[in-house]
């Protein structure tokens, strides 16, 4: 018995070492891997998908960023129509798609066309939860507790991911994407209408941030920020707005989210983001709410023209100034 004892201790002897020097590494290098030419590296194809930016002929361009409530929920060919063509707005946005990425995209483009960057403000975006949709590298920014009982909540293979990711930084810095350059411009300017539902949210609204077990995700506001400054710096006007939820989301989040929607703003006020702010959650309650929306986080295709007129109408006064 001592021996079959002896023989299990040998046995898990080896891989707990093994991951306790990950785990020590990962700690004590967690600032080198995430500095801004590292996640330069890993993001480094997410750009080339938007080359086709470079190619429009326009006297001004104004582009609009986030997640998949500002690629659903506005229309550029609207948005284009509105301006009579004296502006071409073109849409970055994706699922999921957070400042990090963002950023990275808006640094490596010609920006000598562009005049104004709106990026779209989901408070669930900046909570380490939603890093389930993110790149894997991203999983080295959890401790090892918290990456534990990650794995075993939403992402049963997160640790291989996790060290797979250790590795990449280890021995090679870049990781191997297509670096594809894509001129074709895409129909409506990279929005899309939303014709079924949506599967991104399937959670209590008050489920979707977790805070409390993942803590919030500082290097997003840290990456909005240098968003904001790099477009202060290429003399680009930068804003933020909040695209509409349907009053049955606005209920929950002001009646169940109160402690998190002050912890995310605070979290905006402590990396100073002074950009001026656009709309609310509740802004098409009074005007038809339920018929506008897909489900309660997204608009449809009917929501997303109404929405596209309202959103023209209120970033006016930008472009007067």
């Amino acid at each position: 018995m001592k021996f079959f004892i002896y023989k299990v201790f040998v046995f898990l002897l080896v891989p707990l070492l093994t991951i306790g020097s990950l785990e020590i590494g990962i700690y004590f290098f967690h600032d080198c891997m995430f500095k801004e030419n590292i996640l330069d590296d890993v993001f480094c194809s997410e750009s080339s998908q938007y080359s086709w930016i470079n190619t429009i002929e326009a006297d001004s361009i104004v582009m609009l960023a986030g997640s998949s409530s500002v690629r659903y929920g506005l229309s550029c060919g609207d948005l284009n129509s509105y301006s009579k063509n004296r502006l071409k707005f073109v849409n970055i946005a994706m699922d999921a798609r957070d400042p990090i990425v963002t950023y990275f995209i808006v640094k490596k483009l010609d920006l000598k066309m562009v005049t104004a960057v709106y990026f779209g403000l989901d408070s669930w975006i900046y909570a380490k939860r939603y890093y389930l949709y993110r790149n894997t590298y991203m999983y080295l920014d959890f401790n090892f507790w918290d990456i534990l009982f990650f794995s075993k909540e939403h992402d049963k293979s997160a640790l291989i991911k996790r060290y797979k990711s250790l590795a990449t930084f280890i021995f090679s810095n870049k990781q191997e994407q297509s670096n594809k350059i894509n001129l074709e411009i895409p129909v409506d300017y990279g929005s899309v209408s939303l014709d079924k539902q949506s599967v991104n949210f399937n959670n209590p609204v008050n489920n979707w941030f977790q805070t409390d077990k993942y803590d919030w995700s500082d290097l997003q506001f840290i990456y909005l920020r240098k968003l904001m400054d790099l477009c202060k710096s290429k003399n680009v006007k930068f804003g933020i707005f909040i695209p509409p939820k349907r009053s049955d989301y606005s209920y929950v989040y002001q009646n169940e989210c109160k402690s998190i929607h002050h912890e995310f703003v605070s979290k905006l006020t402590h990396y100073k983001i002074t950009a001026p702010v656009y709309g609310r959650f509740d802004q098409l309650d009074s005007i038809g709410d339920s018929i506008y929306f897909n489900e309660a986080f997204h608009l449809n295709k009917e929501g997303q023209k109404k929405y596209s007129e309202l959103f023209y109408n209120m970033i006016q006064n930008n472009f007067n100034k």
